[in-house]
């Protein structure tokens, strides 16, 4: 058969022409595709990551820009001892080799401190309230004697030179002031302050000042997280009643303003009847 009247005429040619061209230009596509790949894939070029641990970020930024790469924060954490905002864990790690024009992940140290809630060391012992209180990263830096019913039982615990309450967050490594208790004050009388209208920590700061301590704190509705709202309507010892220093103060609180207009039979003042000398003769 003729080849040249094969390939124009004959069906076989015609389909083995299409086979062929299809075949020519698959390689084409091939051939341009992997041309892409090298183009996009930085195909023969690397860079090497620099270390990166205990820069700033800032600074971790410009070094990786002279290696044509970036950073990109995948997460924070608290270390304590690590300088804030510095760079803790990188990925891929130091000398890696990888594409330009990549990222770098970075984990960094939180730019503040960890705040820990103060747990409740009221009523314990000093010795019991340092170690629970390091425990958890938090120092006594001193401790100031108050009168107390209870000897050597913490009273309360002052930070910033002001008293505050369990469950109230601080820095961890800040240092606190314990106030533990010395004592009754023997022969020693002081008079009841008047806490009412005062929240529980006025109420404390007002009780240390009149050397006396708050005991058994009551809500007439039980708070969450807004103790601030809640002021003191009820004391015992009522105020001006004279006491041992270091006594105990029962409070009771509540939302509820109008409670301080009632009276209750600790507000009563005591009143001695002196009688006339002369009628009790006769």
């Amino acid at each position: 058969m003729d080849l040249k009247k094969f390939w124009k005429e004959s069906t076989g040619g015609y389909i083995l022409k299409r086979v062929l061209l299809a075949g020519v230009i698959f390689v084409a596509l091939a051939w341009i595709a992997l041309i892409a790949i090298d183009f996009y894939t930085h195909h023969g070029e690397s860079e090497t990551v620099p270390e990166l641990k205990g820069l700033y970020l800032e600074e971790a930024q410009q070094m990786l820009a002279g290696h044509d790469l970036y950073p990109q924060v995948i997460d924070s954490v608290y270390i304590k001892g690590k300088k804030l905002g510095t760079v803790i864990e990188q990925i891929p790690a130091a000398n890696s080799t990888v594409k330009r024009n990549r990222p770098i992940y970075l984990i960094i140290n939180s730019m503040q401190v960890r705040k820990i809630p103060l747990p409740d060391v009221d009523d314990v012992s000093y010795r019991q309230a340092d170690a629970m209180l390091r425990a958890i990263g938090i120092n006594v830096s001193s401790v100031e004697s108050a009168p107390s019913e209870y000897k050597d039982l913490v009273i309360s615990v002052k930070y910033l030179g002001k008293t505050i309450q369990p469950g109230t967050r601080i820095p961890e490594g800040s240092s606190v002031v314990l106030v533990v208790g010395s004592g009754l004050g023997e022969g020693e009388s002081v008079a009841v302050p008047g806490l009412k209208g005062l929240t529980l920590d006025e109420g404390r700061q007002a009780a240390l000042s009149a050397s006396v301590v708050i005991g058994a704190v009551e809500y007439d509705v039980e708070p969450n997280g807004n103790e601030s709202d809640y002021v003191i309507y009820r004391q015992k010892p009522g105020a001006g009643k004279s006491v041992a220093a270091g006594t105990r103060i029962d409070v009771w609180l509540s939302k509820d303003k109008s409670l301080l207009n009632k009276t209750f039979d600790e507000d009563e003042t005591e009143e001695k009847s002196q009688a006339d000398p002369e009628e009790e003769f006769f």
